[in-house]
């Protein structure tokens, strides 16, 4: 790895899990930073940020830790952690209603931006399709990764399409006191295709497969968890009696560390110090 280009990295790295820090103490346990935002949203976010606390502010921590020991494993687990962080800080950004932590939330956007793009930068330049055993096989994670994509293309145009049809707009959006969903655009627009471009760059075995497949499961993983986390808080909270999306999630999560780990583990050896 190109120590200089680490090292930028966790200097951009301290200020964003401080922020990450900071946002997700604030949405889980101060009262009214959601005060604007619609009950469903509000507690929803804060299922999200009691998960970005203690998981995501922790994995970003130890990855990065141990990548700077020069451990393949762990970059390819911060780097996948960084692009959860980044999705998410595209919805906080434009889906969360205007409150005290705006300029905290355009921070953690920017900075994990950019240290994603220097992320890509670094695993671009290494040979990492050679970092792989014969054990992997590119066709099972491909076909996962596009089984995962067609469901939640399924899911976002079950509530799209019959609102284009009646020109209305989605409930999620209308109940949320949105013009547009933001999860349904970053999904559609680029998380989605993004997943399908992945699945099949692995199952031809290019770099950029080898490069994101890992980034993808772990943003799987780590959103499946949240969500999970979402649904549990609707619960909790009495908005919602229905557990099945948050068994489905819990599921997907721990199918996807299966993977995951499978995955990983056939990385071969670390770079010398």
């Amino acid at each position: 790895m190109n120590r200089q280009r680490l090292n930028t990295i966790t200097i951009l790295s301290v200020p964003l899990v401080m922020a990450l820090a900071v946002v997700s103490y604030c949405g889980a346990f101060i009262p009214g930073t959601y005060e604007r935002d619609s009950l469903s949203l509000g507690v929803q976010g804060r299922g999200q940020d009691l998960v970005d606390l203690f998981l995501v502010v922790p994995v970003l921590i130890l990855s990065l830790l141990f990548a700077r020991r020069r451990s393949r494993k762990a970059f390819h687990l911060f780097g996948g952690t960084v692009f959860y962080v980044l999705y998410s800080f595209i919805i906080y950004s434009f889906g969360v209603h205007f409150n005290y932590l705006v300029l905290l939330y355009c921070a953690t956007l920017g900075l994990s931006l950019f240290i994603f793009i220097l992320f890509m930068m670094e695993m671009g330049g290494m040979e990492v399709e050679d970092w792989y055993g014969p054990v992997i096989s590119p066709r099972l994670y491909g076909i996962y990764l596009i089984l995962v994509a067609l469901i939640f293309y399924a899911l976002w145009l079950k509530s799209i399409i019959p609102a284009l049809f009646h020109h209305t707009v989605p409930s999620e959006a209308a109940g949320y006191g949105l013009p547009v969903n933001p999860v349904h655009v970053l999904d559609l627009a680029l998380a989605l295709p993004g997943l399908m471009v992945t699945a099949f760059a692995l199952m031809r075995e290019r770099r950029l497969g080898y490069i994101l497949t890992p980034v993808a499961l772990v943003f799987i993983v780590i959103l499946a968890v949240a969500l999970s986390g979402m649904a549990l808080m609707l619960k909790r909270e009495g908005i919602s009696e229905d557990l099945s999306v948050a068994v489905i999630f819990i599921v997907l999560a721990v199918l996807s560390s299966v993977l995951l780990g499978g995955f990983l583990r056939n990385v071969q050896g670390d770079e010398r110090k």
